[in-house]
């Protein structure tokens, strides 16, 4: 009974260097083509904040395997301090997040034929919309799950992430995330004047922006924002949903809405 349920993916490890130090991923690519297939712009996956390569109780996974199954290729790592890449948890930043975010688009693109689709969740909505910003030569289109536009607001106003006061950090120097030691440099980074949203304007290409009036992590306000900001956005609220797209229904949606966005015919 259990060879029934196993399932095979065409995957390939792959690595990067940032700063010294190597960020670690996979290719998923469809049966029998090569890595470095040019026939089409793939998918770069990009996670969320404290999360890993696989995405939120593997929703990268299964958006990868409907990719392949329609001919793309997808790619996803782990940033610095996440999942087996190098680095530590405690020194992220998330302006250098998204100077690894940069790397990473141009690295996939340059394997490619110059182009990639950027599809982020939560934190990592919010560094692709920067990157897509910094490379629209680049980056096709954009795709943000929760966007987490909320994160300078929770830690300059309500001196907080994701509930939990930051008081910790001015005592100890670190602060507890889910069992993971997040330091002050974060922190120090969003206050020192970063807009998520100014640096993410200007980006001229097609968006979807999908988020669940649900989330209690990330309020639907800050999605549908973006909906506002980038020139070509489509933004849908969806009913219920949760953070994470918790349920099948919601992860089918958003699946099928990506696989429609990176397969509309492009110039």
């Amino acid at each position: 009974m259990l060879a029934e349920h196993l399932v095979h993916r065409d995957l390939t490890a792959t690595t990067l260097q940032h700063g010294g130090v190597t960020i670690r991923g996979w290719i998923r690519r469809p049966t029998g083509t090569a890595v470095s297939d040019t026939d089409s712009a793939p998918v770069l996956f990009v996670h969320g904040f404290g999360d890993s390569a696989t995405g939120p109780r593997q929703l990268f996974v299964q958006a990868a395997d409907a990719l392949a199954d329609v001919g793309r290729t997808s790619y996803a790592f782990d940033r610095l301090g996440h999942g087996v890449s190098d680095g530590s948890f405690t020194a992220i930043t998330l302006r250098d997040e998204v100077d690894q975010v940069v790397t990473m688009a141009e690295h996939v693109a340059g394997q490619h034929g110059g182009r990639v689709h950027l599809a982020g969740h939560s934190l990592g909505a919010v560094e692709s919309a920067i990157a897509a910003a910094r490379l629209p030569q680049l980056v096709t289109t954009l795709t943000l799950w929760s966007p987490a536009g909320v994160v300078v607001d929770d830690i300059t106003v309500r001196d907080e992430i994701q509930g939990q006061p930051l008081a910790t950090v001015r005592d100890r120097g670190w602060f507890d995330f889910g069992g993971m030691r997040l330091g002050r440099a974060f922190i120090d980074d969003v206050r020192d004047g970063l807009d998520v949203y100014a640096e993410a304007d200007g980006y001229p290409g097609p968006v979807h922006v999908l988020h669940g009036t649900a989330d209690t992590i990330v309020p639907v306000e800050y999605g549908e924002r973006y909906g506002r900001l980038l020139p070509d956005a489509t933004f849908t609220a969806v009913n219920d949903a949760d953070h994470a797209w918790s349920s099948l229904p919601w992860r089918d949606l958003v699946i099928a809405r990506l696989l429609a966005l990176v397969s509309e015919p492009r110039p």
